[in-house]
């Protein structure tokens, strides 16, 4: 059902989260989304933190969370 009033940005979301059928992801986790994708396309983090708003690289480690995937990738560049 869609939502009124409001965030404009928080209806879209939960509107497009219900029509696409996703519970449980929130216009927060698009940020942790966000910053992960980018350090797994090669983005360094001071460019993460000013894009994403955010005032520490420490914030920026918090939100960018890799994968096992992207880490054994990364591992294998060594050998």
């Amino acid at each position: 059902m869609p939502v009124q009033g409001g965030n404009p940005l928080k209806n879209a979301h939960v509107n497009a989260c219900d029509r696409a059928g996703v519970a449980n992801f929130t216009v927060h986790d698009w940020r942790h989304h966000w910053a992960s994708h980018c350090v797994m396309a090669g983005i360094d983090l001071l460019t993460i933190m000013r894009l994403g708003g955010w005032k520490s690289l420490r914030m920026v480690q918090r939100y960018a969370a890799l994968d096992t995937t992207h880490m054994k990738a990364a591992v294998l560049k060594l050998s």
